[in-house]
């Protein structure tokens, strides 16, 4: 801000001047001088902002009121009485004449969980001042509350009502894209009710190459169970060109119309199945693996068993996702927690 009024002695009014050109000047001063303590005001702001740093810098007046509102012209407020615990933030559209809707509409553009920061701070006084992190927006109208988290403060309550608060917002990069190699959760079930089939026929994408499918506290009905998969083909589970062998061992003569993976002997709430099924190559044209490792129960001999069993599915078509099944045709009971996560293509 420039100080543009004022600024030349000729004008300023002087006793050695004749009545009227004396109060002709002085009339000219007083017209001026609100001009001049605007002018200054702006000047100090702008002296602070370059003090303090920050992307974006909006003057506020601290309003008290916590009420989901518009907080009135050109006035900021929190949602909370102690303001250091407030998780929201309220902001008119404008500030000092200006119409910050536009500006404001991009604090929460940012693609990560954390949109940006927040400093507030007194105009004149530095020592009084807030930081928080913003995580989302909403758009009432007249005003915009951010949800926020107050990461510091220089007191419980540093502001005081019609304060004037220079508010500094600094955004956040975008999330960056997961790398070659990365592990992300794509889905997650718990069987509320007894099932017959476990499905996630469609979970399967072309941005991942390998599966890793969680098993925690499987348990059927009945006792003496084979746990069985089949892939899934554009959704519709596939019951053809499969064959189930032993760790090390040759593949085991059967239908083909599903994998084998491991005998649930047990159906007890104590001795119910985790295990970890992994679907590799599932991409491409060539013979996709499917690997089993896990423990389970066994009756006769009260004791345990660690299962590890291999598997080939020779279909040429990308697999899309899969089932699991009983291969007496019987369901699994409530209970158990199924989560699924992809491998990022290496390529």
């Amino acid at each position: 801000m420039t100080i543009s009024v004022l600024l030349d002695p000729a004008q300023m009014p002087d006793q050695s001047q004749d009545q009227l050109d004396f109060d002709n000047k002085m009339s000219g001063f007083m017209r001026d001088l609100p001009i001049l303590a605007n002018q200054i005001n702006e000047t100090e702001a702008g002296m602070n902002l370059l003090q303090a740093g920050g992307a974006y810098a909006i003057r506020y007046v601290f309003d008290t009121a916590t009420a989901d509102a518009d907080p009135g012209a050109g006035k900021l407020r929190l949602s909370s009485a102690t303001q250091n615990t407030s998780t929201t933030m309220r902001l008119d559209l404008t500030a000092g004449g200006q119409d910050y809707t536009t500006l404001l509409d991009t604090f929460d553009s940012s693609t990560s969980a954390i949109k940006g920061s927040i400093r507030l701070v007194k105009q004149g006084d530095m020592s009084r001042w807030m930081t928080f992190d913003v995580t989302a927006r909403a758009a009432p109208t007249g005003y915009r509350n951010l949800t926020v988290v107050c990461t510091d403060s220089s007191s419980a309550n540093p502001f005081v009502n019609g304060d004037g608060v220079l508010l500094f917002f600094q955004r956040t990069g975008d999330k960056g894209e997961a790398g070659s190699g990365a592990v992300t959760l794509l889905g997650a079930t718990f069987v509320s009710s007894a099932v017959a089939n476990i499905d996630f026929l469609n979970i399967f994408n072309s941005t991942h190459d390998r599966y890793t499918i969680e098993i925690q506290g499987l348990r059927t009905e009945t006792a003496n169970q084979t746990l069985c998969m089949r892939l899934a083909i554009g959704g519709v589970a596939a019951a053809d060109s499969y064959r189930t062998m032993a760790a090390h061992g040759q593949a085991v003569a059967g239908s083909g119309a599903q994998l084998e993976l491991a005998g649930l002997t047990s159906n007890l709430p104590a001795q119910a199945c985790s295990a970890t099924i992994e679907v590799r190559n599932a991409n491409a044209s060539t013979l996709k693996s499917v690997g089993f490792r896990g423990v389970t129960f066994s009756i006769p001999n009260n004791g345990m068993i660690a299962n590890m069993q291999e598997g080939g599915y020779a279909g040429t078509s990308p697999v899309s996702g899969f089932r699991l099944f009983l291969l007496s045709g019987g369901n699994f009971l409530a209970g158990a927690t199924i989560r699924i996560y992809g491998h990022r293509n290496t390529q």
